[in-house]
């Protein structure tokens, strides 16, 4: 299990707000005894909860006081007593104290009743706000995804429109002795001699290092420029070339050298 993709996934906001199932609260109780990192996430996630809480809290309007207080007296008001009605051994209380217990009781339940909807909405906009961020996350993991099929998909349709050009050859570059599961491709256009190059399955250069193009014009090496690996191009017009007798690539430092070292040559392909 990915700890930090576990922290990640939301399951411990849902834990600390009371929205876990059953199932997710017993993996989490398993995962967070053998896991201090969780643990701590689970605090911090209480803590920031409490924060928010106490950051979000709405103070009462000013007159809802005097509102209650004006019920309360209210009621507490004593109904004339007749002669007749009133006890001859039954001394009258000097306040009315049930009815102040009552009041007091229902002042307690309204009290109980907004805490009781303050964590509510508490918890549930701090919910909210974490499904916008994971649907945000969400979007741009999407975006990232069709931005890369867009870009194959280019990449894929040049190699077609080169390979299906009756005025371009295209010319294998197979591996040498030392690679011989390497592949690279070379498209020569025959009218302006432009060279246009793919490596097929060349392993990723080292930072400091670059693939170089030489083509063996009268048999000697002519360098044809370095491939750009940090370009989402995979198809690279390289320096046109007139009368090439082979392509080979070697692996140089960045930039470029003047001559080949051809203990680092990866491919090669006759034309």
């Amino acid at each position: 299990m990915d700890i930090k993709e576990y922290i990640s996934s939301g399951i411990i906001e849902a834990y600390v707000m009371g929205f876990a199932s059953e199932e997710e609260i017993s993996i989490l109780d398993c995962v967070r005894k053998n896991n201090p990192e969780v643990q701590q996430a689970i605090i911090d996630a209480q803590e920031t909860l409490e924060d928010f809480a106490t950051r979000e809290a709405i103070a009462p309007p000013p007159a809802l006081k005097s509102v209650i207080w004006a019920k309360i007296s209210n009621e507490n008001q004593e109904q004339p007593i007749t002669a007749a009605q009133q006890p001859e051994t039954i001394a009258t209380p000097l306040y009315p104290t049930q009815s102040i217990d009552n009041s007091k009781a229902t002042l307690k339940w309204f009290a109980a009743a907004a805490s009781i909807l303050l964590v509510a909405s508490v918890s549930f906009n701090f919910y909210l706000n974490h499904n916008k961020n994971s649907i945000n996350a969400q979007l741009a993991a999407l975006s990232q995804n069709q931005k890369t099929t867009d870009l194959a998909y280019q990449n894929l349709k040049s190699k077609w429109d080169m390979a299906n050009n009756p005025e371009i050859r295209t010319i294998p570059l197979l591996g040498v002795e030392k690679h011989p599961d390497m592949k690279a491709m070379v498209y020569f256009e025959k009218k302006s001699n432009a060279v246009y190059l793919t490596l097929e399955n060349l392993p990723l250069a080292p930072e400091d290092q670059q693939y170089q193009l030489w083509a063996i014009v009268e048999g000697k090496p002519v360098s044809l420029g370095v491939y750009d690996q940090n370009s989402e191009k995979a198809m690279q017009q390289m320096i046109a070339v007139n009368a090439a007798q082979a392509f080979a690539i070697t692996l140089e430092k960045r930039g470029g050298v003047a001559s080949p070292t051809m203990e680092n040559m990866y491919v090669m392909g006759k034309v």
